[in-house]
């Protein structure tokens, strides 16, 4: 759970481990599957992903993961940007089961979820619309975010200057 970025809905840092260690107690899946987790807070944190790039084209994850496999008629980008939708997210922990802390997420509220579902060229067409909008919410996301960095940098540099006498 930890490899996914909850931000971007990817694992940027992959980890390689050997078949013998998570043979059991993992949930399988394969590329173009979408992961789901399961559990709070990681459900409502944005920690969904789809699998791609796995060796072999299979990948083990933990348990608390729903795996998502898109048919014929849907696409995993489609399941993938719906899955994320806050309104989702909140009308899901409506329906979380367990104790406080260890809530999940039972799989019938994914069997039972209504989506549209317009035809695959559509989906594909509104996916790489959206996979461009976030490229390009994300660069000004880390602009932004570089901006800050200077700002709260200064005062430091500031005080720095006053004390070295080169601040007049």
């Amino acid at each position: 759970m930890e490899s996914v970025d909850a931000g971007s809905g990817t694992v940027p840092y992959p980890q390689l481990r050997p078949y013998g260690e998570i043979k059991r107690g993992y949930t399988c899946f394969m590329d173009g599957d979408v992961l789901f987790a399961k559990i709070t807070p990681c459900m409502q944190n944005g920690k969904h992903f789809i699998a791609g790039g796995l060796q072999d084209g299979i990948g083990f994850g933990t348990t608390e993961f729903h795996v998502i496999r898109p048919g014929n008629e849907i696409i995993a980008e489609w399941v993938h940007y719906f899955i994320r939708l806050p309104e989702y997210l909140t009308a899901a922990t409506y329906h979380f089961t367990g104790a406080v802390g260890q809530q999940r997420l039972p799989p019938g509220y994914l069997s039972d979820s209504k989506i549209l579902l317009p035809p695959v060229s559509e989906q594909r067409r509104i996916a790489a619309l959206l996979n461009q909008r976030m490229a390009l919410a994300e660069q000004l996301r880390a602009a932004a975010q570089a901006k800050l960095d200077a700002v709260n940098a200064l005062p430091a540099a500031l005080l720095r200057l006053a004390f070295a006498g080169e601040l007049w």
